[in-house]
């Protein structure tokens, strides 16, 4: 199988590529910064680079792009803003050879509860939320055809290392989880 990696707002990073060769040797990592490393800042510093220089819609006709050009089987792991664009795009694309999604603590997906799962949708959620209602959006969610929702009992950003919040333990657990469906 042949995996996607969709970035969440810090982008290429040291630990998403380190976590890219804990899930495969066959990935390919997408990011809303042109694919230039970036350095280790604050999740401020880059909330703010992400709405400047990229955003959630350029985001997701640039994660639409990806999806169509592909062409063998894959799945898509997305986090945080890079999910909830993999989340708009996957219903854009006709593209066959997009088999799964997973996304990670998708929180601007709250935007697009009309959107249906074209392909088969797993989201892994933090235990809560600060801006909004995890447990409606996850239920809206769940009673989605194609959609699967697990909660953790972990915070927004859990597998990025540079994130505050971030769990090793719980990066390990996912990623075996990934490689094992």
């Amino acid at each position: 199988m042949n995996y996607v990696i969709i970035s969440d707002i810090f982008g290429l990073t040291s630990p998403l590529m380190n976590l890219s060769g804990l899930i495969s040797s066959n990935t390919r990592v997408i990011d809303p910064y042109k694919g230039v490393m970036q350095p280790y800042d604050s999740e401020q510093y880059y909330y703010n680079k992400f709405k400047v220089g990229c955003g959630h819609d350029n985001y997701a006709a640039n994660v639409l792009n990806v999806l169509n050009a592909l062409t063998q089987p894959t799945t898509c792991i997305a986090f945080s803003a890079g999910a909830s664009a993999v989340w708009r795009a996957q219903l854009l694309t006709g593209n066959p050879h997009l088999k799964k999604l997973f996304g990670f603590y998708p929180s601007q997906i709250r935007n697009n509860l009309a959107t249906e799962a074209k392909k088969p949708c797993e989201f892994i959620f933090p235990e809560s939320e600060v801006h909004f209602n995890l447990s409606e959006i996850i239920e809206k969610l769940t009673a989605k055809s194609n959609v699967n929702c697990i909660q953790t009992p972990f915070l927004h950003g859990f597998m990025n290392e540079y994130s505050e919040n971030f769990n090793a333990q719980a990066l390990n657990k996912y990623c075996n989880y990934i490689k094992s469906v």
